[in-house]
């Protein structure tokens, strides 16, 4: 078996993403996590690196390799038990072996992890990416295309037709490269009981940005300790607030060339529902508050704005079982007059196939993992869900309910339909801004109470266009 590799040069492997000196010190110091091996008999993998001059000639026409597929895969306690479903439930169905690594913290570990691995010239034959995050290895020849595997093996209902978030989160230069696990979205969550207890009506789907903000005021009560509102903390996870608005940070969400946060409306909402709700109107525990006791999931805030990973958090049978459940529902998020549509975030999250002689291999197990029998296993294990809409309604719907005692699933796949993306730039991508800019100039003084957006955006504005034009 040969399989052909080349390194990531060191100069491109520090442009990838995320800090350089960073990434620099993982590469030196990182041991990596040890890969947990389905039970079966050998087969195929994918996945190499290459930096373009080098990069391997698989064709999907190929004939695939065979051998272990390697899966760099999201680990935390979401993802993981499905991976240990999933890798188990391929071999024993065909016989190949996936040998999974899981990354237990995907925000702070993975991708410089998956750097890692391309610098060495070891990369994953399959790997785990946000919609917004593969675009940068792709131009860099390092992924595979899998439009021509897509065709051949009918796997197309991963990739709804008329859904914006899903061809920007799957496409680049015309060709596909993500294969979508879940429809990605986020909605507001609310605890029934606080609002029973305050005699306060629940949201529905027709509220407004100003009656949210009126709700969670009605719902505080110092006394009982309890809150309105949990905020989240931080700049993707507000970017809902943010296209509520009908406005953007940047003057393109694909491949963009100038940053906006300074624009009045997103100053205006991230004050609202940033720093006004926890240290104006005390409608919500301070961030750091809720790593403790203050949080939707102890009971003591109202709402919260979630994904359906959130689902199995508040209302399992195993919480059930333990008398520790929230009952709750959910609700898409308010609308504000005068902005069409109900725009909400939404994306495509899966996984990648990069470019080597194992590629076929590992299209193989991807293509396993968006058929209806692994999307199933996939979705119902992680709350997460499914890319393919038609199983998400005549499925996941009515599952979630009989799960979680929700009664509006619906309104994922209403608020999905007018998802928009992450912003996708190759020369920063994503996690580079946030790490470098708008975590530390923005929200960390956000979160503790120590500016307000309007006193920190134009900041981040200036700095992220210097990254943008750098």
């Amino acid at each position: 078996m040969s399989e052909k590799k080349s390194k990531l040069s060191r100069r491109e492997f520090l442009k990838l993403g995320g800090s350089g000196l960073a990434a620099a010190a993982f590469l030196s110091a990182c041991g990596g996590a040890q890969p947990t091996q389905a039970p079966a008999p050998a087969a195929p993998a994918a996945e190499a690196t290459t930096a373009p001059a080098a990069a391997p000639t698989t064709a999907p026409a190929a004939k695939a390799a065979m051998g272990p597929i390697e899966f760099l895969a999201w680990g935390d306690t979401t993802d993981g038990p499905a991976w240990e479903k999933l890798g188990p439930a391929y071999t024993a169905k065909t016989g190949n072996v996936v040998n999974i690594t899981p990354v237990a913290d995907p925000n702070a570990n993975f991708y410089t992890k998956l750097q890692t691995m391309f610098a060495g010239g070891t990369p994953p034959h399959l790997s785990s990416f946000q919609g917004w995050e593969w675009q940068t290895y792709q131009d860099k020849d390092l992924l595979q295309a899998v439009d021509e595997w897509i065709a051949r093996d009918n796997a197309t209902a991963a990739y709804p037709a008329g859904f914006t978030s899903v061809e920007q989160s799957t496409k680049r230069g015309g060709k596909t490269y993500l294969i979508p696990l879940q429809a990605g979205v986020m909605v507001m969550f609310y605890a029934k009981r606080i609002f029973d207890e305050a005699g306060v009506a629940y949201p529905k789907d027709d509220w407004t940005f100003d009656q949210f903000v009126e709700t969670a005021q009605k719902l505080t009560d110092a006394g009982k300790g309890t809150f309105g509102y949990q905020v989240n903390g931080n700049w993707f996870r507000d970017i809902g607030w943010i296209v509520g608005t009908g406005k953007r940070e940047f003057d393109n969400i694909i491949d963009p060339t100038k940053a906006q946060f300074n624009t009045k409306e997103i100053v205006d909402r991230i004050t609202t529902t940033s720093y006004d709700m926890p240290n104006t109107y005390k409608a919500a525990p301070s961030p750091a508050d809720t790593s403790g006791a203050y949080t939707i999931n102890n009971g003591n805030c109202a709402m919260k704005y979630e994904g359906p990973w959130f689902l199995p958090q508040l209302n399992s049978q195993k919480l059930r079982d333990e008398k520790k459940e929230v009952p709750f529902d959910v609700v898409r998020m308010p609308a504000t007059p005068g902005v069409a549509g109900r725009p909400h975030r939404g994306w495509g999250e899966g996984v990648a196939v990069t470019k080597t002689d194992m590629a076929e291999a590992a299209w193989a197990f991807a293509a396993y993992l968006i058929s209806e029998e692994g999307n199933k296993i996939y979705s119902e294990t992680t709350g997460r869900i499914p890319s393919n809409v038609e199983l998400a309604t005549t499925w996941w719907v009515p599952r979630t309910k009989e799960l979680y005692q929700i009664e509006n699933g619906q309104a994922f796949l209403d608020a999905f339909k007018e998802g928009q993306i992450d912003v996708v730039s190759v020369k920063a991508p994503r996690s580079k801004m946030w790490s470098e800019v708008v975590k530390p100039t923005a929200w960390d003084a956000i979160n503790n109470g120590s500016a307000k957006p309007a006193d920190v955006f134009p900041q981040v504005d200036e700095k992220l266009n210097a990254l943008l034009s750098a």
